[in-house]
């Protein structure tokens, strides 16, 4: 039997999905676009299992991807620290914990003006009820000595000392020492964690030791409490008092008795009200003396001379009418009659003039 014939023939390439589209790409209507899909799916469904598989897990890659930028979206949202991170005036950026690194993603590294040391914020947290600080370290036990190191058996070097450490108020331009720093030192309230009443490190005055200030000690002050109890000034009345420096009066002065005594105490209110008055008379506005009282007299004096003035302008007008009249008289007596005289019309009283 011959042996069969080898089809030397290269395979049939299988048509893809472009060259089963071939011709519609530019076509924009629903129908032909659903019909590009519908092709899509079939050549796609139709692949080798490889090929599937491919397909498979490069979907799945790319979900995880969207779902991990997702996730980090949201922890960004849900954490995400302050933008402008800011420290007051005079503090050390290093000692403050960088807010993104804590978060796990700052992106300045090295040059981050911030510190990066999570110890940082646990160097400087307050105490907690939750840990036990005799596990601390050795600058734990030194605060916890200070605070139980009070002024009571201090002497002045160690007070000075103290002093000189703690720096307080250094943008202080006076050389005025605070009183609250000095009452604080005198009775004994003065400590390592001593705050000043008049806004702590912002108060304006020095809080350091006045040059020549010696700092009693605890026997020296027990002793001045006990001297001023046996004193006599701390039993000392009001009378005794009087009576000593009335003791001590020289010179020739006036006893007091209830003569002298009423004499004095009416001169003296005498010269107040003087003072008073001439105050009052000084000070003297609109506003006080209507309120006083006096415009409503003065203005029914005012009122009276006002009704005056008509009686007194007709007893005016009368005299000079007979004046006028005894004028006229006299001058017509001189004449000797001569001439005619003809009453003028409208003259008051029978008036006459040469016709």
């Amino acid at each position: 039997m011959p042996p069969k014939k080898q089809d030397n023939a290269p395979p049939k390439k299988k048509a893809t999905v472009d060259d089963k589209t071939f011709g519609m790409k530019n076509k924009k209507g629903g129908a032909a676009q659903r019909h590009i899909k519908q092709i899509a799916s079939s050549t796609a469904a139709g692949g080798t299992p490889e090929q599937k598989k491919k397909e498979a897990d490069k979907l799945a890659r790319e979900k995880e991807k969207v779902a991990a930028e997702a996730a980090a979206r949201e922890a960004m949202e849900l954490f995400k620290p302050v933008n402008n991170q800011k420290v007051p005036f005079g503090v050390d950026p290093k000692t403050v914990l960088c807010q993104f690194f804590k978060k796990g993603h700052c992106d300045k590294g090295k040059k981050c003006k911030f510190s990066h040391d999570l110890d940082v914020e646990r160097r400087t947290e307050k105490k907690s009820l939750y840990t036990d600080m005799r596990e601390g370290d050795e600058e734990g036990g030194e605060e916890d000595g200070k605070k139980k190191d009070d002024m009571t058996d201090w002497d002045e070097e160690k007070l000075r000392q103290v002093v000189m450490s703690k720096h307080g108020n250094p943008k202080t331009t006076t050389d005025k020492v605070c009183k609250f720093f000095i009452e604080a030192v005198e009775n004994g309230k003065y400590g390592w964690f001593w705050t000043c009443p008049n806004g702590g490190d912002k108060c304006m005055y020095r809080h350091s030791l006045p040059p020549g200030f010696v700092l009693k000690t605890k026997e020296q002050r027990a002793a001045e409490k006990a001297l001023m109890e046996k004193s006599p000034l701390a039993t000392l009345t009001l009378e005794d008092f009087l009576e000593s420096e009335r003791h001590k009066l020289t010179g020739t002065l006036t006893p007091v008795t209830p003569e002298t005594f009423a004499k004095w105490k009416k001169e003296r209110l005498d010269k107040k009200a003087a003072e008073e008055e001439a105050k009052k008379m000084k000070e003297a506005t609109g506003r006080a003396m209507f309120e006083k009282g006096d415009w409503d007299a003065s203005e029914d004096e005012g009122d009276d001379d006002d009704d005056e003035d008509p009686f007194s302008l007709e007893a005016l007008r009368r005299e000079t009418e007979e004046t006028r009249q005894r004028d006229e008289e006299e001058r017509v007596g001189r004449l000797g009659g001569g001439g005619d005289m003809v009453q003028v019309a409208g003259e008051p009283n029978g008036n006459v003039r040469d016709a």
